[in-house]
């Protein structure tokens, strides 16, 4: 900014009406040996030069100047976007399930002591109640993937496995049959079957055979752990273990009983054998690796940002995330920023990002999600969840020419997972760093550049002091503050010429209307014939937020002009008009 409206004054102030007075009319012819020194305007020669055109910032900060320079719906940011390298997510498989063959044996059921002869002769039909027989039903797997912190249910590969039942009637011959009734069959309360009513299979009928066998298919979920405490099974060191009991009760309606088909003991046994338990899915607690590698976020900086002496004092920096996340398992995010220039550390940059306790920066499972980190926690776009980062501002206050962000991912615990071992996920990311250009009171942007080639037009003029001055009109919401030395040919300060600077650019007024200021600049000469050697001058420009009122955004249709410019030679300007 300051570049631009410097070379206003000096080229359209100082330099043009100066020029003028060195023009010769080519039709004279002078002789070369004639002194052509003229002195005009003795003690007081005063040039209206007139008023500048509306000097727009749009012409004064342009985007196409930096990669990161951003206008949206006229409003100055600097914005920078790109894509976070994607992370792919897997918990590995393991070995299957194998649950021990479970037997059950009832007591003796029937005996033939104190019976008749008659009766032992006789074939008998009769109810035998089978009263309640348990077993162990127990598991015990010591290859769960070590992501795997606890377990509420197990999905088995091909829509779940067999479970086989045998039941056989022992001590009597293939002469009696039975049929059931009412036999409770009840399992572990984990075993997941539709043919199974609040874990039990009951079995009614009549069966010719001593044995009899009976399937039952354990389906999705396999396992279901929600009953045990907390809703899940803890997997300590890997280890899958529970043990529970299955039993059997009831009765069993028997015919022909007699000496010669009662053999020994009668009592019911059942075995029960599962197939082995592949597993597909889990879920429960799972804390799988998530590594969120995020290259350094380059950043072209602006000229007018880049003195070591800009203190950008930004009210609403902000970092917007989208998110897709493959998973079934929300991700929380925590992170942390660091800014460098020139592969420094900048002091005081670095940014803790973090949520809460209550309210964790949280990717959504199984779905996209917008995220956007705010020093306010407000502005970000609709629908995304806002997140506030109070010391977000921190990594611009000395604008980084790059910034680094290490994030930390990890599954939210609080919530139950759903994982299939081997399958891999992905969540991808891209971010956009955007600093609007709305400024708190802390603002100090301090701008140096220098202005030359003007030797050739004044090396031929002996001014010993120059007045100018002008009225300026602002409708930018910054106060401007300039300073001017003098150089020579060499690019370097030259001494014996004084420029002062008297009076500031106020800043508009705060609804944004035009605000008018007085500005003065004298050039004098300390040495006699310096003034000629001077070639141009370095500026340095600061521009502050206004004392009474800040935060208004730059605006590409904001302007400062110049009107009423007066330049004054307080004692003359000799001209040498002689040939060189």
């Amino acid at each position: 900014m300051a570049k631009n409206y410097l070379k206003v004054f000096l080229v359209n102030l100082l330099i043009t009406p100066l020029l003028f007075m060195s023009c010769v009319d080519k039709d004279f012819d002078l002789n070369k040996d004639v002194d052509l020194t003229l002195h005009v305007g003795g003690s007081n020669l005063a040039l209206p030069v007139g008023s500048t055109d509306k000097i727009f910032l749009s012409k004064i900060i342009k985007v196409d100047e930096s990669d990161i320079l951003h206008l949206n719906a006229g409003e100055y940011s600097l914005l920078k976007e790109d894509v976070i390298n994607p992370v792919t997510v897997s918990v590995p498989t393991t070995t299957p399930i194998y649950i021990a063959a479970v037997n059950l044996e009832s007591p003796n059921l029937y005996t033939l002591s104190g019976l008749t002869s008659r009766s032992l002769r006789s074939a008998t039909n009769m109810t035998l109640n089978v009263p309640t027989t348990t077993a162990d039903f127990s598991i015990n797997h010591q290859n769960i993937p070590v992501e795997v912190k606890s377990i509420k249910s197990i999905t088995a590969q091909n829509s779940g496995v067999k479970a086989t039942i045998t039941l056989t009637l022992s001590g009597v011959t293939s002469g009696v049959s039975y049929d059931f009734k009412n036999l409770a069959i009840t399992f572990p309360d984990f075993v997941v079957s539709p043919q199974l009513t609040n874990h039990v299979l009951t079995l009614n009928g009549n069966y010719s055979q001593t044995s009899l066998t009976k399937t039952i298919q354990i389906t999705i979920p396999s396992f279901d752990f929600s009953n045990e405490t907390g809703g899940v099974l803890a997997v300590n060191n890997r280890i899958l273990q529970l043990n529970k009991s299955i039993s059997f009760a009831g009765d069993i309606n028997v015919y022909g009983l007699s000496t010669s088909t009662v053999t020994g003991e009668v009592k019911l046994k059942a075995s029960l054998t599962v197939e082995p338990i592949t597993i597909s899915e889990i879920e429960g607690k799972v804390d799988p690796t998530i590594n969120v590698n995020i290259n350094p976020i380059s950043l072209d900086i602006p000229d007018f940002l880049k003195d070591d002496a800009v203190t950008l004092d930004v009210l609403n920096p902000m970092i917007r995330l989208n998110a897709t996340n493959e998973l079934d398992i929300p991700v929380i995010i925590n992170g942390t920023l660091n800014g460098y220039r020139d592969s420094k550390l900048i002091q005081n940059s670095t940014v803790a990002i973090a949520g809460t306790t209550d309210n964790p920066i949280r990717i959504d499972a199984n779905g996209s999600t917008s995220i956007c980190l705010s020093k306010t926690g407000q502005g970000g776009p609709t629908g995304s969840k806002q997140y506030a980062i109070s010391t977000l501002g921190n990594i611009v206050t000395k604008v980084p020419d790059q910034i680094k962000f290490t994030m930390d991912a990890k599954a939210d615990q609080s919530v139950m997972h759903k994982i299939q071992l081997g399958k891999n996920y992905n969540v991808g990311m891209n971010y956009a760093v955007e600093v609007p250009f709305e400024f708190g009171s802390g603002l100090s942007i301090v701008y140096n550049d220098t202005i030359d080639g003007a030797n050739s037009d004044i090396k031929d003029l002996d001014v010993k002091k120059i007045n100018v001055t002008t009225t300026v009109e602002n409708t930018i919401p910054l106060k401007l503050k300039l300073e001017a030395t003098p150089i020579g040919t060499d690019k370097k300060p030259i001494s014996g010429i004084s420029v002062t600077v008297t009076g500031n650019i106020d800043p508009c007024n705060e609804d944004g209307s035009v605000k008018e200021s007085s500005l003065t600049i004298d050039f004098k000469e300390d040495v006699a014939g310096t003034m000629k050697n001077m070639d141009g001058l370095l500026l340095k420009a600061t521009a502050l937020s206004p004392d009474t009122y800040y935060g208004k955004p730059l605006r590409s249709d904001q302007y400062i002009r110049l009107k009423n410019i007066k330049a004054k030679a307080t004692e003359g300007v000799n001209v040498d008009l002689n040939d060189k």
